[in-house]
């Protein structure tokens, strides 16, 4: 038990309750009664030392408070937290934003931002602090580990919550006419402050600095010749560098295939899956470790090698373990699942037309080339156990994602073909293979030329945006900070800069949706909480159309808004897969049609796409918030990752722990339906989560995995990214008679009449 307390000048004095007490009183001002002080300051007291360092003492009763595991908890940790951090960081007092962005110029973690002194001065009027008062703990330490300034080296430390969001307002605000600025900076560190608007990680980490690597995600093919190969690898290798995770599609012959006309036998795909895993995992990004998922298909003929890749039963020599895959098909292979069929997997050597129709929006020409294939092949493979194999791996290592090639290719405005997605699936772009290293450095894009797809993040928190037109604004600066981010990255080759700057592609999804059905009392399952789902993935949708349109007006529409399908009016509603509509009992709210006018007289829009829904499980701590779209799977977590442990808890949780849906009572077919709804407004995709519960000795059968599959091809999903298990320590999930594997049960041909 505490008795002296020890000071930060080292003089000692006697302990004082009525001192900690008093932080109790002032908490609960605002916090309310479930505030529970007296059990926290009881407990730290206890457990400290009879002497015990002011330090000390906040440190222990920021770890009591967190132990509760309540809300209210989490917030009065987080208010002792930011005095804490105060002491840590500026032990001489806080400085100005100006005195900050000085000491990290001349410490070298900081770009010279041209500002003058008036301006620094009318942004530390601006810049509030007691927000940090606010926040939870998880949202304080999140940002100070993961996102703040610091020297890695020495450990020394800059940046508290408002200065961060304050750097990378003034940053993305520096290029605006003067007269504007101070607007501008208001509007983006507002947002941020209040956690209306979510940067994604490169954004926290690089704005403001001399790190100019905006782009979340990258994604690229590499052709059937050495020469694209090697670019592929060096694309990989370079945008790990600049932070972006990797999407991988590699359009090659397979085992056996001849090379030189037959002077030489072909490895197929390993050795090239294995070479670009190299390039990624030589570098750990800012912030962010390498990564990447490669694509292939159902009709790929290494699909039984591929699928066994992460698999720990493979051996060891033949296992590439360092990247995730996505299994791709289409409605015709999901017609012969559900027929329980047999289908013929073809090469790309000698197929290349065939292989290139396979991603078409009309699927006649594959289907129909496809037909006279089967004919005469002479390998055929079950596609239901195919499709079994790779919902399997899905299931018990929860990281073989899937795609629909024909959906990516229907439900979008582009009219080039999308062959992959990036690496968390949700970016759906048009990528094209370059045909050497050299290419890359091409000063000016000609036509023909490859193409790297390039996509920068941002994230809308329904919850905080108070009103209509507030989501409106934070529309319209989500869109604007990637515009900035786009123009003012540095690109290590310059076609990669002339065709993300033609292309202007963008992705603003939403976060913390859990929260906001919570607190407004609806469910993922019902009918009620579809059809409010419907009217939010609306909302969203069209306010960012319309900030595109704004910002056509104000910049200029894309470049290559041609290559569009806006100029001609395209709208999400028009191409979606039209059974969703069956699963909720409301109509469009918004008037499209007058918005479809507006976009056809202005050309098109600025971005030649608006929307995605990442999973944001970083960037979400950092505003306090449930991950992205997603239920949550506990009113409370430990979340933890290489630099700390975070305790999160839900927000509002005390409140709302009745309104809160667990993603384990969620049925699989309920969250497909889910996502459906979002993907029906959405121009790019869904990092579409799945939940499995396995206790005990429960098993998934293999005609549920069937049934998952068929449901998403049936409600148009362009994708579906990780299989969650929740399963009992008896579960074992490393044999072939897992809890995955249960017999195939019998399915009627009910599905495979309409696919």
């Amino acid at each position: 038990m505490i008795k002296t307390i020890i000071k930060r000048d080292g003089t000692e004095q006697a302990f004082d309750p009525e001192k900690v007490n008093g932080w109790g009183i002032w908490g609960s001002k605002t916090l309310g009664s479930t505030l529970d002080w007296g059990s926290v300051v009881i407990d730290t007291v206890n457990k400290c030392p009879e002497k015990c360092t002011s330090l000390e003492l906040q440190e222990n009763l920021i770890k009591e408070c967190l132990q509760q595991q309540t809300w209210e908890h989490a917030r009065m940790a987080g208010r002792l937290y930011s005095a804490l951090l105060d002491r840590i960081i500026y032990p001489n007092g806080k400085p100005t934003v100006r005195q900050l962005h000085a000491q990290l110029f001349v410490d070298g973690l900081m770009a010279f931002l041209n500002y003058s002194e008036e301006e620094y001065a009318e942004v530390e009027s601006i810049i509030d602090h007691k927000q940090d008062l606010k926040y939870a703990h998880v949202q304080l330490n999140q940002t100070r580990f993961k996102y703040a300034l610091r020297n890695k080296i020495t450990g020394k430390e800059y940046e508290t919550q408002q200065f961060v969001y304050m750097r990378m307002a003034m940053a993305l605000a520096e290029d605006e006419p003067k007269e504007d600025r101070m607007k501008h900076i208001r509007a983006w560190y507002n947002h941020f402050s209040h956690n209306r608007l979510n940067p994604p990680t490169p954004n926290f980490v690089n704005l403001g600095t001399n790190l100019n690597g905006y782009a979340s995600c990258c994604l690229y093919s590499a052709g059937d010749t050495w020469e694209s190969l090697a670019a592929g690898d060096h694309i990989a290798y370079a945008m790990t560098c600049m932070s972006a995770g990797i999407g991988t599609h590699i359009k090659t012959r397979s085992v056996g295939d001849p090379v030189r006309g037959g002077l030489i036998i072909h490895q197929g795909k390993l050795p090239y899956y294995r070479s670009m895993v190299g390039a990624v995992s030589a570098n750990l990004q800012n912030g962010r470790g390498g990564a990447s998922t490669v694509y292939y298909s159902a009709f790929d003929p290494e699909v039984e090698v591929i699928q066994k890749l992460r698999n720990p039963m493979t051996p060891a020599a033949k296992r590439i373990a360092g990247c995730h895959y996505n299994f791709g098909s289409n409605k015709l292979f999901a017609r012969k699942v559900a027929r329980d069929e047999y289908f013929a997997p073809f090469s790309y050597y000698g197929n290349e037309e065939m292989f290139e129709a396979m991603y078409d929006k009309d699927q006649s020409k594959f289907e129909s080339m496809y037909a006279e294939y089967e004919k005469t092949a002479t390998v055929k493979l079950k596609a239901r156990e195919i499709l079994i194999s790779a919902q399997t791996e899905a299931y018990e290592t929860g990281v073989h994602y899937m795609h629909f090639m024909d959906t990516m290719n229907q439900h979008t405005p582009f009219l080039e073909k999308i062959y992959q997605s990036n690496l968390c699936v949700e970016v759906f772009l048009p990528t094209e293979t370059y045909k050497s290293v050299q290419e890359l450095y091409k000063p000016v894009w000609e036509e023909g030329d490859g193409e790297i797809g390039l996509c920068s993040l941002a994230g809308v928190l329904p919850s905080n945006c108070e009103t209509d037109e507030v989501w409106a604004d934070v529309a319209y600066y989500a869109l604007k900070m990637i515009d900035v981010c786009i123009h003012k990255a540095e690109y290590k080759f310059p076609s990669l800069g002339n065709t993300a700057k033609a292309r202007m592609s963008a992705g603003v999804g939403l976060m913390g949706v859990a929260h906001y059905l919570a607190k407004n009392g609806k469910k993922f399952d019902d009918q009620e909480g579809r059809d409010f789902v419907h009217e939010m993935a609306e909302t969203h949708m069209w306010h960012l159309i319309n900030a595109s349109l704004r910002l056509g007006k104000e910049l200029g529409n894309a470049p290559w808004m041609h290559k569009t399908k806006w100029p001609q009016g395209w709208l999400p509603i028009d191409t979606y897969e039209k059974r969703v509509d069956s699963v909720v009992t409301t109509g469009l709210k918004r008037d499209w049609e007058t918005l479809r006018k507006d976009i056809i007289e202005n050309g098109g829009i600025r971005n030649s796409v608006v929307s995605c829904f990442m999973p944001g499980e970083s960037s979400s701590q950092s505003a306090g918030t449930t991950n992205g779209i997603y239920p949550i799977r506990k009113l409370s977590l430990i979340k933890t990752n290489d630099t700390q442990v975070n305790h999160w808890v839900a927000p509002d949780a005390t409140k709302l722990k009745n309104k809160y849906q667990s993603a384990w009572d969620i049925k699989t077919a309920d969250m497909i339906k889910y996502y459906a709804i979002i993907q029906k407004f959405t121009d790019q995709g869904i990092s579409a989560d799945l939940y499995i519960n396995v206790q005990g000795n429960n098993k998934v059968s293999s005609t549920d995995m069937v049934q998952d599959y068929l449901d998403m091809v049936k409600y148009g999903l362009k994708s579906r990214y990780y299989v969650v298990s929740n399963t009992s320590k008896g579960v074992d999930l490393t044999t072939t008679e897992s809890a995955f594997t249960a017999p195939v049960e019998e399915l009627g041909e009910c599905e495979s009449c309409s696919l």
